[in-house]
Order: C-alpha cells, then sequence, then structure tokens
C-alpha cells in the first residue's frame, strides 16, 4: 500500500513539474482582454498563454499570424506580426542595398513595441550561413546578427 501510495505522490509530482516547465494556456482577465479587444478588434482564433512572466495572446489578424504581449500588470509591450517569406517591398528594396542582396529571405517578422519602437527582423540563408537582420520601421538597415548554434534571438 506504501509503494503505490508513493509512486502515485511520484507521479503527481512528476506531471505536475513537468507541466510547471511548459508555457502554460491560460484565460485573461476582463481588463486584459477588454485591452486586447480594443486594439485588436479583428483578432480571430484568439489563445492566451502565460510565457517567461507575460501574457501573450497568438491570434490571426488581417490574414497574418499574430503574438501580443503584456506584462504582468496588463500593460501591451509588443506585437510580433510573422510576415514569413513575404517580405513588405520596403524591406526587399533595402535588402538589394546590402551584402545580403543575393541571400534568400527564410522569415520576416514585425516588432512592434512599446519602448523600442518598429523595426523589422529578417531571417536570410545561403547555404549554411544564416544572419538575422534588423531594420527600422521604415526600412533603414540597423544591424545584422550572425546565427550560430548557442545563439538565440530574444526580442526584449
Amino acid at each position: 500500500m506504501k509503494v503505490l501510495l508513493k509512486l502515485g505522490m511520484i507521479l503527481s509530482l512528476s506531471t505536475l513539474f513537468l507541466y510547471s516547465c511548459e508555457n502554460s494556456k491560460t484565460a485573461p482577465n476582463a481588463s486584459l482582454e477588454n485591452t486586447f479587444q480594443k486594439m485588436y478588434p479583428n483578432a480571430k482564433y484568439v489563445e492566451w498563454e502565460r510565457e517567461r512572466g507575460y501574457y501573450v495572446a497568438e491570434f490571426r489578424d488581417s490574414g497574418y499570424e499574430k503574438e501580443a504581449w503584456f506584462d504582468k500588470d496588463y500593460n501591451w509591450v509588443l506585437t510580433k506580426t510573422e510576415y514569413e517569406r513575404k517580405a513588405p517591398n520596403i524591406i526587399k528594396e533595402a535588402i538589394a542595398q546590402t551584402e545580403y542582396r543575393d541571400w534568400r529571405i527564410d522569415d520576416v517578422d514585425f516588432i512592434e513595441t512599446r519602448d523600442n519602437g518598429s523595426f523589422y527582423i529578417v531571417e536570410v540563408e545561403k547555404g549554411e550561413r544564416e544572419v538575422d537582420l534588423y531594420f527600422s520601421g521604415t526600412g533603414e538597415f540597423i544591424k545584422v546578427v550572425y546565427d550560430d548554434d548557442d545563439y538565440h534571438r530574444e526580442i526584449f
């Protein structure tokens, strides 16, 4: 009997531990839901989760996959719009002016932030090499970040 009780406790604790390590699905409170609805009245397929202490809404809007991030006080922090490989013309033209003009566009994200304005992150690749190109919201080149196995892009 004690063996079964211990085994049950171990399984319960293991499940709790594994669940707490992953991002958790969550339902927003009324205040957060109101803020989100005002900002994105046409949002569809909205799913909420908690990630790194933030409330994150993943949704579709105007044909794009988006993520809106809110802090613990329900204040908007940033929105990421995924353009996938379809870079806006302003970014295609900007890339054409760089040494990466003949690299393949792999991913394009548009980041709008509360504190740091708006910018694009464009992942380009050529063979085994990949870099992230940062452009302002108006298409001005900001910087290049070289990808490697130990590199993890943070947008905060």
